[in-house]
């Protein structure tokens, strides 16, 4: 149970990669395009509209990397016989974090009054990379490759 930074930036490409390939290029699309939309038709940075707690919108992002990192901590080799179980703390905690993920954006959704269509916008575009680091997660944490 070691951490090593080449398997972390090799599970982030792939878990990028998700994003552009077919059949999920055109959700990536349409999620940024709707990102786009939801900027240019409500404007956040008029004066008085965007509080200073509505950074924190951002936060959400990082649990994709950490999501990552668990499933460097707890990956499977699939080459041993007999394969070992996979690690339930860490298979808990990376569901747990895409749930904690959805209820963030269910709660921001409902504090940024006025700008709700740009926090679901960036909630879901969120939810949708957090997506491919948990399926890269998935694998890795199992030990069962696609």
């Amino acid at each position: 149970m070691s951490f090593s930074w080449m398997l972390f930036w090799k599970y982030f490409q792939w878990s990028l990669e998700f994003l552009f390939v077919w059949p999920f290029w055109p959700a990536t699309l349409a999620l940024t395009a709707n990102l786009g939309v939801a900027l240019v038709r409500q404007w956040p940075f008029r004066q008085g509209r965007w509080k200073e707690a509505y950074w924190l919108v951002f936060m959400s992002y990082l649990a994709g990397p950490v999501t990552l990192a668990i499933s460097v901590i707890g990956a499977v080799d699939p080459g041993r016989v007999p394969r070992p179980r996979p690690n339930t703390f860490a298979v808990w905690t990376s569901n747990g974090l895409f749930v904690a993920s959805l209820l963030l954006g269910i709660y921001w959704a409902c504090r940024m009054k006025g700008l709700r269509w740009l926090s679901v916008s960036i909630s879901l575009i969120q939810l949708w990379i957090l997506l491919g680091a948990g399926l890269i997660a998935g694998m890795a944490l199992s030990g069962d490759w696609l």
